[in-house]
């Protein structure tokens, strides 16, 4: 039998002490929704629990409560409770649109409930279906990969109710990383009504396509100009934008002391990418003098935030031959953008697995197989060096010998000053040993 608090066989005497019980109720729920609105959670559920439990409200009423206390449950972070006053509402109605929506929510996430993306595709495609604007883009965006036109199918649902966020995502579906026939004026059209609703990202977005070119020929001036406009109204993806354009593109005029400004600006607003640039800055002594310890701090700070290139960067800066320890905190910074594909750390990671001097550094296994994944992202007289070094580390030096053939035969004009070298190693492979350093 479901226990009773004192309070609230309090407010169920008041309940038939005096007037009608339907418009104490109603009542209730309105002081409810007061408190819920002044995040005074607890005395929003304390206000509800009669509404729950009363015989004067209909079914649908009594879902609305549940999804009510349910929202409450969320904010405070207690989802296990959340989805089952969710799951209430729809015993009490199947329709209920916003506990569909919400249950789909806590599937996806994991939260309260085992995460379950098929099951949170399932319940976002109920709320969708009866026409909730979240819903449709969720599973707008789920079925992009496997059916483009039924995913734009339901964002364009969406969007045609007015619900901005499925703008973006459109625009998204008709550009060259969705689409296999990408529409650029279409999708600038979808991003142009998301900016008039006072998206950024969109402006953004319109700013990089004319960067990158989406409209035909790159036009670097057109992006600048976006991007000054976006900068000035403190955007900090365009104050990062906007510096890079102005260090590295000939379109535009080479402003050092503009650009170092914006990506201090734009990194006292915490955007990875300024981080990075700071850190090349300050290594390369571009508009500041050169602080490799600064440049050291504004890669660490990017590394740990995931960048690649700040991780790759770092890792160069730290790596020192002689030092175990330096060895060691570098090659954890090459491996850490490996995972994600950086190149040029597969094939530093792979060297310094193979041909490091210290026993506990060496990773015959690994090496060969970041080695083998620099090799088939760019075949090149360096990344080919670094396959043979791995191949005699794990004791192949019949292919470490003709890798390092293919490495030398791969050289060009341009890496002319590389054959003395590569030519050292192949003696060693020849005589069965592997290479230190």
């Amino acid at each position: 039998m479901r226990k009773i608090s004192i309070k609230l066989l309090i407010l169920l005497v008041s309940l038939g002490a005096s007037g009608d019980p339907s418009e104490r109720i109603q009542h209730y729920a309105e002081r409810a929704a007061e408190y819920v609105e002044a995040r005074n959670y607890a005395l929003a559920r304390a206000y509800l629990e009669p509404v729950l439990i009363s015989p004067w409200i209909s079914r649908e009423g009594r879902a609305r409560a549940y999804v009510t206390r349910a929202f409450t449950f969320e904010a405070e972070r207690l989802y296990v409770s959340a989805a089952l006053d969710y799951v209430r509402a729809l015993e009490f109605d199947p329709d209920q649109t916003t506990a569909f929506a919400a249950l789909s929510y806590l599937y996806d996430q994991g939260l309260g409930v085992a995460q379950n993306r098929d099951e949170a595709l399932h319940l976002a495609r109920e709320a969708a279906q009866l026409g909730d604007g979240y819903s449709r883009v969720y599973v707008g965006v789920a079925l992009m990969d496997e059916d483009i036109d039924k995913g734009r199918d339901w964002l364009l649902r969406a969007a045609e109710d007015g619900y901005q966020p499925a703008y973006e995502y459109l625009a998204q579906s008709f550009r060259g990383t969705v689409a296999d026939e990408p529409d650029p004026e279409e999708a600038r059209r979808w991003y142009e009504a998301a900016a008039e609703e006072g998206s950024i990202a969109a402006s953004l977005a319109i700013a990089y396509m004319y960067r990158d070119g989406e409209f035909g020929e790159p036009d670097s001036k057109e992006a600048a100009r976006r991007f000054s406009i976006l900068a000035d109204g403190g955007s900090a993806d365009a104050k990062a934008a906007l510096a890079h354009l102005h260090l590295f593109d000939h379109e535009v005029d080479r402003d050092v002391a503009r650009a170092f400004a914006l990506y201090n600006e734009a990194a006292e607003q915490e955007v990875t990418s300024a981080y990075t640039a700071l850190g090349y800055l300050y290594e390369t002594g571009t508009g500041t003098e050169v602080d490799l310890e600064t440049a050291r701090s504004w890669y660490r700070r990017a590394a740990e935030e995931d960048d690649p290139v700040a991780q790759y960067r770092l890792a160069s800066l730290i790596f020192q031959p002689a030092q175990e320890d330096r060895i060691a905190t570098a090659l954890y910074w090459f491996e850490r953008a490996a995972s994600v594909g950086h190149a040029d750390s597969e094939n530093n990671a792979a060297w310094i697995l193979a041909t490091s001097r210290h026993d506990r550094i060496r990773n015959g296994v690994l090496a060969l197989h970041l080695a083998q994944r620099a090799v088939a992202q760019d075949e090149s007289p360096g990344t080919l060096d670094t396959l043979a070094a791995a191949y005699a580390e794990k004791g192949d030096f019949a292919r470490a010998v003709a890798t390092q053939r293919s490495a030398i035969s791969a050289i060009s004009a341009e890496t002319e000053n590389l054959r003395e070298e590569l030519t050292g190693r192949l003696a060693k492979y020849e005589a069965r040993e592997p290479w230190r350093e």
